[in-house]
């Protein structure tokens, strides 16, 4: 997958964007620090992320909870 002329190289993290692009939610890269930026249309909530974030379990539990904010309820694996 590729945002922005950087390539996202985690699998975990282009699990993670597949599944949010397919519930419906728009995603797009910022340019300067390459953080994922996820937009729900209907409701204009934003969630940003890094894609280096997913360090440790912590860390991805930390991302799905700041994306349920935006209405992402996926049960996804990371």
């Amino acid at each position: 997958m590729q945002f922005a002329q950087f390539t996202i190289k985690t699998k975990e993290i282009k699990k993670l964007v597949d599944a949010l692009e397919t519930a419906g939610l728009k995603v797009s890269m910022t340019n300067g620090k390459h953080h994922i930026k996820v937009v729900n249309p209907g409701t204009n909530k934003v969630v940003f992320f890094g894609p280096q974030s997913l360090g440790d379990p912590r860390a991805g539990k930390n991302i799905l909870r700041d994306l349920k904010k935006v209405g992402f309820n996926n049960q996804i694996k990371l």
